[in-house]
């Protein structure tokens, strides 16, 4: 007898259930002359899942019905005939006094007939060979009836089926991602349509808001009046920003790739488009934030010293407000741009992307895997990281560049880039503790979560010292004007801290358990970018700015008016008629 440990399948993954010993398993379940004792296997006693199965462990589980929707891949019942010039020392025996088979005799020094039959008859491999991702039979029978594996459309290879649609290219006709899978930049109906309103949206408020403040900054007459509306201008321009990019990467989502993007998913990932969509979004949401952490501040300090007369509007203050603006433009700019820049490649380059004609890489490849393919080439490495550089010349090397009819594209290999980390293009805020860009994404991170504090701060600052004036200046009587006013105000800095709370916040708390490793947060890129990072940029020109509410509450107040008056009609015409029925009556 022999036997299979089943304690554990093929990642070591402990079964879910207690295991169970079939005493006696045979294939087919004959009656062999002379056959006095079958091989015993240990096997968990309940059905399940599997696809982490790959040779004797996932035949005779199968075969023995422990597996759901896997069925037994022995189907060829074992002839004498069968397999000639294999097992020069096989023992024929009668099976149900019916046909001719034979049995072997194994290396542990017992016979027996552990072996499948392919189905040209011409050969036999162990058990160990079946359901293992190759082809050992030549004609495929031995991998047929396997539910373990995903084959590629165009080569025929098996790759195991759990990295089928796991987001990482395996075939090299990308079947394994785009054929049961395929993949859109944006998946979901929900998130579409959520990107084209909030894209919409933001661009159609921000548009109103600047135009507004634009044009009304000329009668402006103090400098706090002349600093406010310039920063207002600054956050509609970072928020017009992100808008647009929102409804780019709607167009591109649905109607430049569609369903085809799972195959120019490389291509996109390393394209210019997409890099220029990164650094636009970056810019408007960094320059956004940095306005208004400005703007609360100058607002606190008009608050602090209230005391102070304001300063006329000059040609001095409009320069000075510029200078500012320019230099948080600048540092925004800084922060979008760093991680294209060429010199800094060994800090920001993901991987290398390779012509399709070169079958040695499939899809991106990342710096380990070329270092690890380098040295198995060249028998040795030098210790330590290279530089991509580096890296790029010992690839090339491994190549030869003397045919003539081998164009110089074949040799190029485009960089997937920090933007090109997913579909969507945006800021790599979620890095590991190993990934090479996790300083200045968590510098960056440091950054904006001091300027979500330095906005809150300050306007619970304005708050308080609201609350003390107004309590000053009407000495402790009743005031319905001054508590409307205040709670009017005390709304607005609670919607502001609110929503600034709700953007960063979460979103920092879920990059710190990704670096931590202590969840997977990739498959939420897209919802973060598209809907919890850019919602203030619908919000920010409601609540910076009464231009756009104004506007939305014309339509509201023109139907309310017309409501009104058919409703006053309509009283009018009822008691018209209940009169002339009491006339009526009277006459009568």
């Amino acid at each position: 007898s022999s036997g299979i440990n089943a304690e554990y399948g093929a990642k070591g993954t402990p079964f879910p259930s207690t295991c169970t010993t079939i005493d006696s398993f045979i294939f087919p379940n004959h009656h062999f002359f002379g056959v006095s004792a079958n091989t015993r296997v240990v096997l968990p006693s309940k059905p399940q899942s599997c696809d982490n199965m790959f040779g004797e462990q996932y035949v005779y589980t199968s075969c023995n019905d422990k597996c759901t929707y896997s069925p037994c891949p022995l189907s060829n019942v074992p002839q004498y005939s069968d397999c000639p010039g294999q097992f020069t020392d096989r023992v024929g025996t009668v099976a149900n006094n019916d046909y001719l088979t034979f049995f072997i005799r194994s290396r542990h020094g017992f016979y027996t007939n552990k072996f499948f039959v392919c189905d040209n008859r011409l050969k036999c491999i162990d058990y160990s060979k079946v359901c293992d991702l190759v082809d050992d039979c030549g004609d495929g029978s031995d991998e047929r009836q396997c539910t373990n594996h995903f084959q590629c459309n165009t080569s025929g290879r098996y790759i195991p089926k759990v990295k089928a649609c796991d987001g990482k290219f395996d075939c090299f006709d990308l079947s394994d991602e785009c054929t049961l899978c395929s993949k859109e930049i944006l998946d979901g109906k929900g998130l579409k349509t959520m990107s084209w309103m909030i894209g919409i949206s933001a661009v159609i408020a921000n548009l109103i808001a600047a135009h507004k403040n634009i044009f009304t900054v000329r009668r402006c007459r103090t400098s706090v009046a002349v600093v406010n509306r310039f920063l207002v201008i600054t956050i509609c321009l970072g928020d017009l920003l992100v808008g647009i990019y929102l409804v780019t990467i709607s167009i591109y989502d649905s109607i430049v790739f569609g369903s085809s993007y799972c195959k120019k998913q490389v291509w996109w990932q390393t394209s210019v488009e997409c890099s220029v969509l990164g650094v636009l979004s970056t810019i408007g949401s960094q320059l956004s934030l940095f306005a208004m952490c400005t703007l609360s501040l100058m607002r606190a300090k008009g608050i602090i010293q209230t005391m102070k007369i304001p300063g006329e509007a000059t040609f001095e203050t409009l320069a000075q407000v510029l200078v500012g603006l320019a230099l948080l433009i600048t540092i925004s700019t800084a922060i979008a741009v760093a991680p294209i820049i060429g010199r800094f490649e060994d800090f920001f380059v993901n991987g290398l992307t390779f012509h399709k004609d070169l079958a040695l890489f499939i899809g991106t490849v990342g710096k380990k895997k070329l270092m690890e393919i380098s040295a198995a080439y060249y028998g040795r490495m030098r210790q330590g990281e290279l530089s991509w550089q580096g890296v790029r010349k010992l690839v090339d090397g491994m190549f030869s560049h003397t045919v003539e009819d081998i164009s110089d594209e074949l040799f190029e290999k485009p960089k997937v880039d920090f933007y090109g980390n997913d579909g969507v293009c945006l800021f790599k805020y979620f890095a590991k503790i190993d990934d090479p860009q996790r300083i200045y994404v968590w510098v960056t991170l440091a950054i904006n979560f001091g300027c979500f504090l330095v906005i809150s701060m300050s306007y619970v600052t304005i708050g308080v010292k609201s609350m003390r004036s107004s309590s000053k200046m009407t000495a402790g009587v009743r005031n319905k004007q001054v508590e409307a006013r205040d709670r009017k105000m005390n709304i607005r800095i609670s919607i502001i801290i609110l929503t600034d709370f709700l953007c960063w916040v979460p979103f920092i708390v879920i990059c710190m358990l990704h670096a931590a490793e202590v969840l997977d947060a990739t498959p939420w890129y897209s919802l973060c970018s598209m809907i919890i990072l850019p919602i203030n940029s619908v919000i920010n020109p409601l609540i910076y700015d009464s231009t756009v509410t104004s506007s939305l509450m014309v339509p509201a107040r023109l139907l309310t008016r017309k409501v009104r008056i058919t409703v006053s009609s309509a009283r009018v015409d009822t008691k018209s008629e209940t009169i002339e029925m009491a006339s009526s009556s009277k006459q009568k």
